[in-house]
């Protein structure tokens, strides 16, 4: 019952522990910046590695839990508060790791339905809608929207397997969880990238005189944050959060998929084929996992986003829908057993760090661009250097885990 408790609260926790984005109306101040999405991310990660840091009876960890699915669920029938969601799946991303706290096969079981959950969010969200575009569903009124059910179906049973694993298991402490003040301070570093990135994104939109203004590459800036972040962990740590990264700049290169919200069947056939991929990336991480084939086959991914045009374009869509989610899974597997608070942390880093990119421009987010005339078949520079740059840092990262595997 603990690794099915593990399994359901890890994809509640993903499918939950992501801000719908920052609404940018041209409030640069700190008051704009602490209403934003950015800042439930940054408090959810600090109450998932608290509650993976100090909580340690079974029972707390049960009761959490449960408080959190009815939060989760009560947000989505009744008050739909996007903050309060986001919050309590910190807690649930926390409560989970210390559940399967150290057993590969339990924490395979978490990585894999966290990164299911968090993949899969989008066309989970898209099955509340009815025949409306996805890109217009924040304009739509309650009766144009379905009823949500898969998100409260799902908290009903993290709800009874939790209780029931309470019930019938072992009610003494968890086995001890790490409490070093460097994992407090890795913990700050990780969240206080993510604002400084938001502040950062947020004042070159609006002072910029042409809107963003190319200023994308400030997000670079979160790269050695990370990397010291890693560095303060004890012991092998920080290989959790080098994997994270590796993960979060190879998310950054990865393409999407537009499906009709209305297309009910092709919608459950991405969740499934995603679901497929990340069984295949965890099961492969525990028979054989090494944690230099997962940096490469990221690496890899990264490269086919210099594939732009059709019908290459075909190679990087097979990339981001199939290795992705399968690498992305074998890699962290590959790096466990891990403490519970390092492995909290780099699964929060690609949800804590990402949401600051992502902006709700209103209609014009959804103006056809497909009219714009390229001068040449080449890749953009632009494009060369963000892919390099991705690259570049997943193979740091990549090192960086060989050296910590090493030397700790």
């Amino acid at each position: 019952m603990v690794a099915l408790g593990v399994l359901l609260t890890g994809l509640l926790a993903g499918l939950s522990m992501q801000s719908d984005g920052i609404d940018v109306l041209g409030d640069t101040s700190f008051g704009g910046l602490f209403s934003s999405g950015g800042v439930g991310v940054a408090v959810a990660l600090i109450l998932a590695s608290g509650t993976a840091m100090v909580v340690r009876r079974r029972i707390v960890l049960a009761g959490l839990s449960i408080a959190a699915s009815v939060v989760i669920g009560g947000s989505a029938l009744v008050f739909t508060s996007d903050f309060a969601e986001v919050m309590a799946g910190g807690v649930l991303l926390g409560c989970s790791a210390v559940q399967a706290n150290r057993e590969r096969v339990h924490q395979a079981l978490l990585i894999g339905s966290f990164l299911l959950g968090l993949l899969s969010a989008g066309a989970v969200e898209a099955l509340h809608y009815l025949d409306v575009p996805q890109g217009y569903a924040e304009y739509l009124t309650e009766s144009d929207m379905g009823t949500p059910v898969v998100v409260p179906v799902l908290c009903v049973f993290v709800v009874l397997a939790v209780a029931w694993a309470a019930r019938v298991g072992n009610q003494a402490e968890s086995p001890a969880t790490d409490r070093d003040i460097r994992t407090i301070w890795a913990t700050l570093l990780i969240v206080i990238g993510g604002l400084l990135l938001t502040m950062l994104f947020v004042f070159s939109m609006f002072q910029s005189a042409y809107g963003f203004g190319g200023r994308w590459y400030f997000g670079l800036l979160v790269v050695p944050v990370l990397f010291a972040a890693a560095a303060l962990l004890p012991g092998r740590g920080g290989i959790m959060v080098l994997a994270g990264t590796a993960v979060l700049l190879t998310s950054s290169t990865t393409a999407g998929v537009g499906i009709s919200a209305s297309d009910r069947v092709w919608v459950l056939g991405l969740v499934a084929l995603t679901a497929l991929s990340v069984a295949a990336g965890t099961a492969l991480g525990l028979r054989w996992g090494r944690p230099l084939i997962g940096v490469a086959l990221l690496a890899v991914v990264c490269v086919t986003a210099l594939f732009e045009r059709p019908p290459l374009d075909n190679v990087h869509f097979v990339a981001s829908l199939l290795i992705f989610p399968a690498a992305a899974s074998y890699l962290y597997v590959s790096c466990t057993p891990a403490d519970p608070t390092p492995a909290t942390l780099g699964l929060a880093v690609p949800v804590a760090i990402t949401v600051p990119m992502v902006v709700t421009y209103g209609w014009t987010a959804y103006t056809p661009l497909t009219s714009v005339v390229h001068s040449t078949t080449w890749p953009s520079i632009e494009l060369w250097f963000s892919t390099g740059a991705a690259v570049v840092t997943v193979v740091l990262a990549g090192v960086g885990t060989c050296l910590l595997g090493r030397n700790r």
